[in-house]
């Protein structure tokens, strides 16, 4: 665990470092950079959010820097967590990337960074990452425009996600004759949830 990224990824009071527009771009280019290197065959990165206001930036931003690094970004919108883990390794993304701040108070936010496989970016890619951030290496590193990549909003990702849940839900459990009370008080599972 470095400075920038803690046990959970970056996390921060939205529009205040490190939290901000620019570092975000910079996370998104720098993490592009070091995935494309170490991942021949995947150049996309799945990227999800809560419902946050601050998210739409931060989704901008890190959308900008990873296209800019010749990765496309595949965006979901707002999705519970577990739905980005879960589309980044059923889509064979190279990573996924949430922007919450999960139980934290509105004004924060955070960037998490999944594997391929849907799970934690290990401790030693997130530490190349952040020495890369801490560095003016990748300053003049950019593909030619040709290279670009491209951002693609994804419309079916929450109903990707439900087929899912249901598929895990065994079949001859019955939940007839219950009520259940479900808030997610305008969360990133308002519209999966219900």
């Amino acid at each position: 665990m470095g400075t920038l990224f803690g046990t959970d990824g970056v996390r921060g009071v939205a529009n205040i470092h490190p939290m901000t527009a620019e570092m975000a771009m910079a996370i998104g280019r720098t993490t592009a950079h070091v995935l494309k290197r170490n991942h021949t065959g995947l150049n996309r990165i799945l990227v999800g959010k809560d419902t946050r206001l601050s998210g739409y930036m931060l989704e901008t931003a890190l959308t900008s820097g990873i296209c800019s690094m010749g990765v496309d970004v595949l965006l979901t919108g707002p999705l519970p967590t577990p739905g980005i883990a879960f589309l980044t390794r059923s889509m064979r993304c190279v990573a996924g990337i949430v922007i919450s701040a999960s139980h934290n108070p509105y004004q924060d936010n955070g960037i998490k960074i999944f594997s391929s496989s849907g799970y934690k970016l290990n401790d030693g890619l997130e530490g190349e990452i952040e020495r890369l951030l801490q560095s003016s290496e990748l300053v003049s590193v950019r593909p030619p425009a040709s290279e670009i990549g491209r951002a693609k909003r994804i419309d079916d990702a929450g109903g990707r996600y439900i087929e899912f849940c249901k598929g895990t839900f065994p079949g001859e459990y019955d939940l007839g004759g219950m009520r259940i009370v479900l808030d997610c008080a305008n969360g990133a599972s308002h519209r999966v949830a219900p």
